[in-house]
């Protein structure tokens, strides 16, 4: 929408009573989204966001959208080097034996 039109807009409802029009309407109900988007303010650097602005013009995608992309890859990678169950009791048992054979070359436990 050009100027022009914007400003004809503002004019026309500027003078304009919508409130019966707005009282009459019947109010439209929604289901509520699938997943909910929260809001958050961060501060960064002028030259941060600068930047952050240029790679999302590059993309052609706008720069909070960027960095919501760039978060949830983030925190995927995170999730995937988590370690499992399996692993950490794989890893709890080898350092039971690696503090068993210590304890047992120091004298501090019968083998």
């Amino acid at each position: 929408m050009d100027e022009k039109r914007l400003e004809e807009l503002a004019a026309h409802y500027d003078a304009e009573d919508i409130s019966e029009a707005i009282a009459t309407k019947p109010l439209e109900r929604h289901e509520p989204a699938d997943q909910v988007m929260i809001v958050s303010s961060i501060r960064l650097p002028k030259p941060t966001m600068d930047r952050v602005r240029e790679v999302a013009a590059a993309e052609g995608v706008k720069p909070t959208a960027l960095m919501r992309q760039w978060i949830e890859e983030q925190l995927s990678r995170l999730e995937d080097q988590a370690p499992t169950v399996d692993q950490l009791e794989s890893l709890s048992l080898l350092i039971h034996r690696a503090v068993r054979e210590e304890l047992e070359e120091a004298g501090l436990r019968g083998a």
